[in-house]
């Protein structure tokens, strides 16, 4: 990722922090895919001012990075952009919440991601001890097929005790996520602020960027013709029974 894309992504980054509005450059248009998801998401999540907040800034975050034309680089993103401040915890009042989304990667969810097309989000705070409830939600917006929606938090462990995380099928591209909420702990509940990022989705293995490249110098091996000895082993031919 060269420096240009590196300064974009940190101009954004700030941005979505601070909430501000700024984008790299307007035009009036007609309503795209992504302006469509934003109302339905918006409709969504109703009068619920925590909601309509994360909300907000994932939109603002899906403008800026549309019109940064981040979003057609492959394979960019994967992390959300800050920790969320968190107030209210048991013995922490003031503390951070660390998120996360792994694009899932193989057949099924094994618990830790799901498969092809799908992303997982999860959620970690730095209060000791076990959640006994989960009220955390994420939003997300796939810039690349027009899909969104808003989902609960609600996975349970073989403990029966909230898991803080969710595979949700958001299609490949690249996704666009708040989470927000709260954590009930025994003595309190955690307040966690919005906090948003961008995810790079596949429907099928990604391209292997550290793959070397073959030389074309280079002949290739001849292959060894039926019944021929290979050095090492035993001839390539069919093999009769004794």
């Amino acid at each position: 990722m060269n420096g240009r894309i590196l300064a974009r992504l940190a101009a954004l980054s700030a941005c979505a922090a601070i909430g501000t509005a700024t984008a790299f450059g307007t035009a009036d248009a007609a309503p795209s895919a992504t302006d469509t998801a934003i109302d339905h998401l918006t409709t969504a999540v109703g009068s619920d001012a925590a909601a309509k907040n994360a909300v907000s800034k994932l939109a603002k975050s899906t403008h800026l990075l549309t019109a940064a034309k981040l979003d057609h680089i492959a394979g960019a993103f994967q992390p959300f952009w800050f920790s969320s401040p968190t107030f209210g915890c048991p013995g922490n009042p003031v503390t951070m919440t660390v998120a996360s989304g792994v694009a899932g990667s193989n057949g099924a969810d094994n618990g830790l991601h799901g498969g092809y097309g799908t992303l997982r989000f999860q959620a970690t705070t730095a209060t000791p001890g076990y959640a006994i409830g989960s009220g955390l939600n994420v939003a997300w917006l796939n810039t690349g097929n027009g899909r969104s929606g808003v989902s609960p938090l609600d996975d349970m462990t073989q403990y029966h005790l909230p898991g803080l995380s969710k595979t949700v099928a958001t299609g490949p591209g690249t996704v666009v996520a708040a989470l927000w909420g709260t954590i009930g702990y025994p003595g309190g509940t955690c307040v966690i602020a919005p906090t948003v990022g961008a995810f790079t989705v596949y429907n099928a293995p990604g391209p292997n960027f550290n793959a070397p490249i073959p030389d074309p110098t280079t002949p290739a091996a001849p292959k060894p013709a039926p019944g021929q000895a290979v050095p090492g082993g035993v001839p390539s031919g069919p093999r009769s029974a004794h």
